[in-house]
């Protein structure tokens, strides 16, 4: 697997995979165009994450999603949970700033869907 780092920009995260790591961290604001093709390297890599490995964590600290990214983020958690359900040690750690209550909602919203270890972490 081929590491990943595709910059910030002002309508879409940050993304970090380090092969070795075995974690992906997504962070900033979610609103591209078409969230779909920006996910599609995300989802092809966690589909080959759910084949090759036995453990691994997504963080993720967004501030924001559109309606289409919220279907990316349900796309790329529902392939965790398949890698999860396959007996992997899959998780997903979900940051949000105390002040912002509409990422922790949305995290609340994700965790209530799916079966694997999913962290709500407070940050200041």
């Amino acid at each position: 697997m081929e590491p990943i780092n595709i910059e910030a920009t002002k309508s879409s995260p940050e993304i970090k995979f380090k092969p070795e790591d075995k974690v992906l961290k997504i962070k900033g604001e979610s609103y591209p165009e078409d969230s779909f093709s920006f996910y599609k390297k995300i989802f092809d890599l966690l589909e080959d994450v759910k084949e090759e490995y036995e453990e691994f964590t997504i963080e993720i600290e967004v501030s924001y999603l559109n309606t289409s990214s919220t279907k990316s983020f349900m796309n790329l958690l529902d392939i965790a949970e398949e890698g999860y359900q396959d007996g992997n040690d899959f998780s997903v750690d979900w940051y949000y700033k105390e002040d912002n209550e509409h990422a922790y909602e949305l995290a609340l919203d994700f965790q209530s869907y799916l079966e694997l270890p999913f962290n709500i972490i407070a940050k200041d």
